[in-house]
């Protein structure tokens, strides 16, 4: 991602209010200074198609046959790429339907086909590590996950032992110090994204 596309990409995020810097509650329970929503982009097309390009720049250094995603934020970036790049697009749900089938993996999926995974917020890796074991489980191979942020949570850590390499268009790290160059944020705002990263085992000071 260029300095020009992470300025831009960084300032939508915070006009739009797809970013917020605060006191938050994550799913998990953890408490974070930020919170980050990237459901907003497809509402604007200029800079989800923006986005979509640099998928699809960083997706042509992976060999792979299929895309897949994780619903639901995840399914939006995926099936996009996935059109863009004329690649065949399959998801994994979170828990099986219990009715019909009962599969976990919805569209054609051929066995020993090579899937990359696609999805927009990195955390702890967790829901995205179990489609790539239900995905494995299925005959086929997983060896590359983009995400379009990562929130330096552990996730590139816990994708590694499965032999799993995440690429991230950006980080929050780097969005917030984007932010901070740029007037938008103040020093202690970027100094409780640090320490969040921190906190996680994920910060490395320059």
């Amino acid at each position: 991602m260029s300095a020009d596309f992470l300025l831009e990409f960084s300032s939508f995020l915070l006009k739009s209010n797809a970013l917020k810097f605060g006191a938050f509650t994550l799913s998990s329970g953890k408490p974070s200074p930020y919170y980050i929503d990237l459901r907003m982009l497809p509402s604007f097309p200029q800079h989800f198609k923006l986005v979509i390009n640099e998928l699809h720049a960083a997706a042509k250094k992976v060999n792979f046959d299929s895309i897949a995603s994780v619903p639901t934020s995840g399914l939006v970036f995926g099936s996009a790429l996935a059109y863009e790049m004329s690649k065949p697009f399959v998801y994994v749900r979170k828990e099986s339907k219990g009715y019909g089938t009962g599969k976990m993996v919805e569209g054609h999926l051929p066995f020993g086909s090579r899937v990359m995974v696609v999805d927009d917020v990195a955390t702890t890796g967790i829901s995205v590590s179990k489609a790539v074991e239900i995905i494995r489980a299925n005959g086929c191979v997983v060896e590359d996950v983009i995400a379009v942020v990562s929130r330096q949570e552990g996730a590139e850590d816990l994708l590694k032992k499965m032999g799993v390499n995440l690429t991230a268009l950006t980080t929050i790290q780097d969005i917030t110090r984007t932010l901070h160059q740029a007037g938008l944020v103040d020093e202690s705002t970027l100094d409780a994204v640090i320490k969040q990263i921190a906190g996680s085992g994920e910060y490395e000071a320059d």
